[in-house]
């Protein structure tokens, strides 16, 4: 990537985070970054693809951290778990939005603005990893994998938006672990299984401290 997009994808990123999806404009990322604005359109045909490539930045720096520190602080030498794995990020995935009211502000307005834009285009990739690992009972002669890419995001986030409309009574734990449940059970797997999952992965969270920080990083 070049340092003039990488420049645009930093500025904006700030700029979400600050003021929020809604109240930002690429005449104002544009004279921040000393640019046209037509150039930003050159690398991002729109305002919500922008926001989508500010998403899958901080997505896959939140996914490279993790791995980071479960290979050196948990598993230890070990063959990592890729289920515990998965279900770790998506547990924290979900609590920055919890915790950080800027960070659910800019997924609920990009949500609003372009609901499809709101979710990277390579999510299907993480089902396709765990169906080589594991053998998932998936139909090869269908979609279904890309189905269960497209039912686990959205309905993640239904839930995730619920409860941070107080729409449900349970805990903040009992959301976390709806969602990763649920992407479990869309893989197909033993309802044992995942049991153990959920129970390694808070395990994980409880011996490798992680925090957050402003503008969607992870610690």
């Amino acid at each position: 990537m070049n340092n003039q997009k990488e420049q645009i994808l930093q500025v904006a990123s700030q700029l979400f985070y600050e003021q929020g999806y809604k109240k930002t404009y690429l005449d104002q990322i544009a004279e921040i970054c000393e640019i046209t604005k037509p150039l930003i359109s050159y690398y991002f045909k729109s305002k919500s693809s922008l926001a989508r490539a500010v998403s899958d930045t901080f997505l896959f720096e939140l996914k490279n951290k993790i791995a980071f520190k479960l290979y050196t602080d948990y598993f230890k030498g070990r063959k990592a778990d890729l289920q515990v794995s998965t279900a770790v990020e998506i547990r924290l995935y979900n609590l920055m939005f919890l915790t950080d009211p800027n960070a659910m502000r800019f997924l609920k307005e990009l949500a609003d603005d372009k609901y499809e834009d709101l979710f990277s285009q390579d999510s299907i990739r993480l089902y396709q990893i765990h169906d080589r690992r594991y053998h998932l009972d998936i139909h090869d002669d269908t979609d279904e994998l890309a189905m269960i890419a497209n039912a686990a995001r959205g309905a993640s986030f239904s839930v995730l938006w619920a409860y941070d409309r107080g729409e449900f009574n349970c805990t903040q734990e009992d959301c976390l672990d709806y969602i990763a449940r649920l992407n479990f059970i869309l893989m197909h797997i033993d309802k044992a299984r995942i049991d153990a999952i959920l129970a390694e992965s808070k395990e994980v969270i409880r011996q490798v401290p992680f925090s957050f920080k402003p503008y969607f990083q992870i610690e």
